[in-house]
């Protein structure tokens, strides 16, 4: 078979799996809904947030022992004339750099579900408000200002 034949096979299977505007539930029976694009549960989020937390921790723990110990053995092989030593101490300031960007990868990520579980809170509550208080005007006689009556002019009460 060549390339090109193999491409378009791989394209047209691709091409009948891949669906748009959804995404697999984690759920074991899930629900039909409505037909919304994304729909994200608190509980999924908060699973996600949970781990970052705990990769960040791991990572932290034992990425800086690593770090010591290598450091370490750098240092001890420079003293003692090996060449190695002083490429084993310029991977370790790699090795920080990349675990420093991966720690703050975790904690962005584990601290952005965490807002964006109370945000959605938040705007979930206020959507819920101003609508319940949208139904509540609709059984009052609430007049605006354009269809008020005029008012009498104002002079002193005596």
């Amino acid at each position: 078979m060549s390339f090109d034949q193999e491409w378009a096979e791989l394209k047209q299977n691709a091409a009948t799996r891949m669906r748009l505007n959804s995404a697999p539930t984690l759920e074991t029976n899930p629900t039909p809904t409505r037909n919304e694009d994304l729909i994200v549960n608190d509980e999924e989020l908060g699973k996600i947030g949970h781990a970052a937390y705990l990769l960040h921790r791991n990572l932290t723990a034992d990425a800086t022992h690593a770090q010591r110990q290598s450091e370490a053995a750098g240092k001890s092989l420079q003293g003692d004339g090996f060449a190695i030593g002083d490429a084993l101490s310029k991977f370790t300031g790699a090795w920080k750099k990349q675990v420093g960007t991966l720690l703050d990868g975790c904690a962005h990520i584990s601290n952005h579900l965490d807002y964006s579980i109370n945000s959605s809170r938040k705007e979930d509550e206020s959507i819920e408000t101003n609508i319940r208080a949208s139904k509540i005007s609709e059984y009052l006689d609430v007049r605006n200002e354009e269809n008020s009556p005029p008012k009498p002019n104002d002079g002193p009460i005596m």
